[in-house]
């Protein structure tokens, strides 16, 4: 069912009573109840067939619903998580939540892994694309439609990482040390919001240990805060093998242990309620709570989940495709280098590493298959033609990169049940050289011993030495020509895939571009870690200097486009990064493009901020985060001006690593990460120590102007004021409250070694015009959020009001505001 919106009042209803739900309680043996509160699988909660309780399907987001496998049928990829906040326009961030509702639905799922909404606390975070700010309020509004959405087509959101999952840096042990008052005035305003407000159904609680429990047994965070305070009627999930206990994590109030089968659960709860050790109340109430979500999100009207399905919809490209333009940010704009006029343009050179493909997600399990990728390099010649040519630039590679598409022929798949060696036992078709089964690839193979064939063709682009690379988590070779390239058996685990899989081994061999050549994987699953995997790169041979190559071909055109920025090499699950500078020779290849292009446009493709040291250098820099599926259509509608760059910053760029709030503090010590900077996260902690950023928390420049006039509070408490546009072309604008309390006298001056911490402003409010033409005007009115003159009393442990004159001041970013 696709409603995309209007009335669904027809999902989540509960026709069981609770008397209902309690004698089917009732009727459940010991091992009955254990198992309810596990997986029965890696997607999959238990159900149990002589009560007709059925199993409820899950699925990976929040870049798309992956369905029950990486490699099975393709999925929509939206924008990600921070792209998703760049656009500021909460309407449009729930047209993507129906999307995601409709895909989930499409792979026989129930309930939808996502959204994550942990802050970034530091730029340098693994998984910051996967969360949308640094402001606990902008992630809060964000999220909250993002949740409805999904909600809206009879799909539960599980919302993550609760709480405190700021890194990946050993993300399974490190305990986060965050005093009471920061907790509660960011890291859990999200979470609360989308509770009380959204009403999502479910949570899943976080990897690391908060203040000395892990999260998933933390019971002051599950019972007292989330369901006694915040009122939460949901399930609570743990991460996948993020639970370490069995007593302390059903008295803490988890509901269900993932992935199946259990670790701790299963036979194990199942003899401590037998010894006693564990309250059978409180199994009870899981059990409870595990029944009632499972009647209010559809499964037992579903029965057992359906198959999975790809759906390739032009009204959900058009979607895609708007929400990547509406989140890109320009970040400099000199002499009104953009948008181009197309016309106008002779030669065009096309340059960098991101050109083609370009990057439309960040790696781990926000990974999808994507229905359609649309690459920058094409976007932009299906407009120009042969007025522009490319250069690669430079490499950026941490890994090998995957094999472009075109480069493969069929990819063919044989399955072995009992390992390589013995008799097939299926054959399919693939979609390219990264597997990974996190569950049986299909009844008749287990997960536990199966070995797989993966046959195709390989027609190289240029002759020479190429290089080709192999991570698997178990044993792999790659041959060619029958010929074995590259063999890991015997490789050690800790390099790849979270830690648990190899780092890559690689080989060169000569190939002709003239010919074609056979390409055979050979895989065989091991005991090695808790899943199957293998990713195949390859490297085209590199004879030149690539970025003298692209300074020659920038010297002799009109106009340089250079598209930078990382990958899912360098932003992924598992690892943070270690510094913010592009990877490669990139800030070189800029530099000297720069010194000789007559116009230099550079778009920025990343999930986090980058330095920039060329910054002042060049005529335009647009910044696109990881975009989706659509990105190279979007980037050419924004270059060219047939969308604006509808987005502004959720996040503040430093101009260097040393520059930012938790510097000082990460990586942790000890084991300990020490949130040392409370409450100045973000542009908190430049506005109020007065440090000067890069680009400002909330900036994105136009295509036109705007002026913000007439400003003033309503007596229902709203602001509102005037938006004109002043320039010449139409467009939309982004108006941003903010609250600043003078002389604060509640704060805490002596408790850290630099003094308080009470910010000198905070986000309270904000909007987004509608398009306005030139000479336009509209009135706008922002809601202003109730807490923005109240802080968290660690003495009441209960919000207050601050003490001292309050302010609120509006503008177009943090470093642009006028007092209302």
């Amino acid at each position: 069912m696709e409603t995309r919106g209007g009335d669904t009042s027809n999902f989540f209803t509960m026709p069981r009573t609770p008397e209902a739900i309690d004698a089917l309680v009732e009727q459940l043996t010991t091992e009955e109840l254990a198992g309810l509160l596990g997986g029965s699988d890696v997607w999959h909660s238990t159900g149990i067939e002589r009560l007709g309780i059925p199993r409820v399907r899950v699925t990976d987001g929040p870049a798309g619903a992956r369905g029950t496998s990486f490699t099975g049928p393709a999925s929509a990829n939206v924008p990600c998580g921070t792209a998703l906040a760049a656009t500021w326009n909460p309407h449009l961030v729930r047209r993507i939540g129906h999307l995601l509702g409709i895909e989930a639905r499409s792979k026989g799922a129930r309930v939808l892994l996502a959204p994550t909404i942990n802050l970034h606390r530091t730029p340098i975070g693994g998984r910051n694309f996967e969360c949308m700010s640094e402001d606990p309020l902008l992630t809060a509004q964000t999220a909250v439609p993002y949740i409805e959405g999904v909600q809206a087509e009879g799909v539960a959101c599980c919302t993550k990482h609760f709480v405190g999952n700021d890194t990946e840096l050993e993300r399974m042990s490190v305990d986060a040390h965050i005093d009471e008052r920061t907790l509660r005035e960011l890291y859990l305003v999200p979470f609360e919001a989308a509770v009380t407000e959204a009403k999502t159904m479910a949570i899943m609680t976080a990897y690391n240990k908060v203040n000395g429990p892990h999260a998933a047994d933390h019971k002051h965070l599950i019972t007292e805060v989330l369901r006694d305070e915040w009122g939460f009627d949901g399930i609570v999930m743990s991460d996948w093998f993020g639970l370490h206990s069995t007593v302390a994590g059903v008295e803490a109030g988890l509901d269900l242990e993932m992935p199946g089968p259990p670790i701790h659960r299963g036979k194990r709860l199942v003899k401590a309620i037998e010894d006693g050790t564990v309250d059978i109340g409180a199994v009870r109430a899981a059990a409870t709570r595990m029944l009632r979500f499972l009647d209010r999100c559809g499964a037992f009207e579903d029965g057992e989940p359906s198959d999975e399905i790809s759906r390739d919809d032009q009204q959900d490209r058009a979607l895609l495709r708007e929400a990547a333009a509406a989140s890109m940010v320009l970040l400099r704009n000199e002499n009104g280098a953009l948008p181009l006029s197309e016309p106008a343009l002779k030669k065009v050179a096309v340059i960098g590493p991101n050109a083609r493909p370009g990057q439309i997600m960040g790696g781990g399990s926000a990974f999808v298959n994507a229905v359609h990728w649309s690459a920058p390099l094409n976007a932009i010649t299906d407009r120009l033609g042969d007025r522009a040519t490319y250069a690669r630039g430079c490499l950026t590679h941490r890994q090998l990169p995957h094999p472009s598409r075109h480069l493969l022929g069929p990819v063919n798949i044989d399955y072995f049940a009992m390992g390589l060696g013995t008799t097939l036992t299926r054959s399919e078709v693939g979609r390219g050289l990264r597997m990974m089964w996190m569950s049986p690839p299909a009844d008749d193979v287990p997960l536990d011993n199966f070995g797989v064939v993966v046959s195709t063709t390989f027609t190289p682009d240029s002759t020479g030495t190429w290089t080709f690379g192999l991570t698997s988590q178990g044993d792999g070779k790659i041959f060619i020509d029958n010929q074995i390239v590259v063999d890991d058996a015997g490789g050690l685990a800790g390099g790849s895939y979270f830690g648990m899989g190899k780092s890559e081994h690689t080989a060169t061999i000569e190939l002709d571009v003239s010919r074609t050549y056979d390409l055979r994987v050979e895989y065989q699953r091991t005991e090695m870690g808790m899943f199957g995997a293998f990713n195949v790169g390859a490297l085209a041979p590199v004879t030149t200097d690539l970025v003298g190559e692209a300074v020659e071909l920038a010297l002799h055109s009109d106009i340089s486009i250079v598209i930078v920025g990382t990958n899912d090499d360098w932003e992924a699950e598992g690892y943070d990064r270690v510094t913010i500078d592009l990877p490669g020779e990139q800030n070189r290849l800029v530099a000297e493009v720069a010194s000789v292009s007559k116009q230099t446009i550079v778009v920025v493709n990343a999930g986090s901020p980058v330095s920039m040291p060329w910054l002042n250098e060049v005529d335009a820099v647009l910044f696109t985060w990881f975009p989706g599926q659509e990105f190279g259509d979007a980037l050419a509608d924004v270059l060219f001006g047939a969308s604006e760059p509808g987005g502004r910053l959720p996040v503040t760029f430093p101009k260097s690593l040393e520059d930012t709030p938790a510097f000082e503090h990460y990586p942790f010590r000890n084991g300990i990460a020490n949130y040392g900077e409370g409450r100045l996260i973000g542009y908190r902690w430049y506005d109020t120590i007065g440090r000067e950023p890069l680009f400002a928390f909330g900036f994105g420049m136009s295509y036109t102007s705007f002026d913000i006039s007439d400003s003033s509070i309503a007596t229902d408490g709203t602001a509102v004021a005037t938006v004109t546009n002043t320039g010449s072309l139409p467009g939309s604008e982004v108006a941003q409250i903010y609250a600043r309390t003078v002389s604060p006298a509640n704060e805490r001056p002596n408790e850290r070694p630099n003094g308080s911490d009470h910010p000198f402003q905070k986000l309270v409010g904000f909007t987004r015009t509608p398009t306005l033409q030139p000479g336009e005007s509209t009135t706008i009115a922002i809601s202003i959020d109730p807490r923005a003159h109240q802080t968290w009393s660690t003495s009441t442990h209960s919000w207050v009001n601050t003490i001292g004159e309050h302010e609120l001041h509006i503008g177009t970013h943090s470093r642009s505001l006028h007092r209302i």
